[in-house]
């Protein structure tokens, strides 16, 4: 990837202008933007993070999502009278379960999914199992598309006796570093898009630096990782509709009409419905996940939670973090970090909170004794 010249003048320090989002002087560290076509080597492995323990409640779900009402996977009488003995989890949810598990460390940089050439239902998944992955790289070719080649996974997944219950091989065209859309977003000048009231916003280029892990895989980040100052651009970005917010206030029983009211709100200064807050810091949360909490021990809360402007059906967010202290423990340590969201291609903020995480020391990371490194 090429530096811009100011950056490489900063040293270790990546100093840009960029409205309000970075001020001069941050110390700015990307988490790793996933793997690219060239980053992939024939035989690598990848144990994947995080797991998944799996319930019934994703059988209910995942039959709702698709019309499947097959009873083994949803009726206790029926399941008790096959060789099972019990209700097992639809083997369609676990291919897309152990396929999304993966895609953190295999196909984040994707342009589109070729195809599966085999699957082994190796043993059946029931409620309760805890499901881990890992991912072999067995195949790797140039594409017909100079942009993107092919690259082919064999996926497996343990549960949580260390058995393998799960195995197919899949395909993907994945792009090559410097044709990653990604890239393209961040580096692009003069970005100009309309916004909701149909005003241009214009926004200058992100320094595109990474932080690459020296291992396959993303291992997340541990308090070693931590330092007061580092400011993170989070990879990814959440589209909102009005379906999520739906969803979210009817599961947590908000009754605020003007989430949800599309009538009450053409008489309401906003004009339509606007997404609680709520879901916009979880959904900040979940963003920023990826940097912050594959080696969390405890969530400690959020303080100062200031929300700008309202989200909208339609709104992309995104996010960044700035570490403002790491505190060392015997076994852990306290993280304090103030997470900032953004829509309109970064250039409008959203809001802020502060959280304090308990994070895991490199040493004693839970994965230690689940992938038994």
């Amino acid at each position: 990837m090429v530096v811009p010249s100011y950056v490489e003048n900063a040293l270790s320090r990546i100093v840009y202008n960029f409205h309000y989002l970075i001020e001069m002087g941050d110390i700015v560290v990307f988490g790793a933007f996933g793997p690219f076509f060239e980053d992939f080597e024939i035989g690598m492995k990848i144990k994947h993070r995080p797991c998944r323990t799996v319930s019934q409640y994703d059988n209910v779900l995942w039959s709702a999502l698709t019309l499947d009402y097959t009873p083994l996977y949803l009726d206790e009488t029926y399941a008790s009278l096959t060789s099972t003995g019990r209700i097992s989890i639809n083997p369609r949810f676990v291919h897309s379960l152990v396929v999304g598990l993966s895609t953190r460390d295999t196909s984040l940089n994707t342009m589109a999914f070729l195809g599966v050439d085999y699957e082994k239902l190796h043993a059946p998944v029931f409620p309760g199992d805890t499901l881990c992955v890992e991912s072999e790289v067995v195949t790797k070719r140039e594409s017909k598309r100079p942009n993107v080649g092919v690259v082919s996974w064999v996926v497996r997944a343990f549960n949580q006796k260390g058995e393998i219950v799960y195995e197919t091989k899949r395909s993907n065209l994945i792009y090559k570093r410097q044709e990653s859309p990604w890239i393209k977003y961040l580096e692009a000048r003069d970005l100009v898009t309309k916004n909701r009231e149909n005003k241009d916003y214009r926004r200058d280029p992100i320094a595109s630096q990474e932080l690459s892990p020296s291992h396959p895989g993303w291992w997340g980040r541990f308090l070693e990782d931590f330092s007061p100052g580092q400011v993170m651009i989070h990879r990814i970005g959440r589209t909102v509709y009005q379906y999520d917010n739906l969803l979210s206030t009817v599961v947590s029983m908000n009754v605020a009409t003007l989430h949800f009211d599309s009538e009450y709100m053409l008489f309401h200064e906003y004009g339509e419905p606007v997404v609680q807050g709520p879901l916009v810091v979880g959904i900040a949360c979940g963003i920023s996940s990826t940097e912050l909490g594959v080696n969390l021990a405890r969530d400690l809360g959020i303080r100062e939670l200031k929300l700008t402007s309202p989200v909208f059906d339609g709104d992309t967010l995104h996010a960044k973090t700035e570490i403002l202290g790491a505190e060392p423990l015997e076994t852990t340590g306290i993280v304090r970090a103030k997470t900032t969201v953004f829509k309109d291609n970064f250039s409008k903020e959203v809001g802020s909170f502060v959280r304090e995480l308990e994070i895991y020391r490199k040493g004693f990371s839970p994965w230690v004794k689940i992938w038994k490194e």
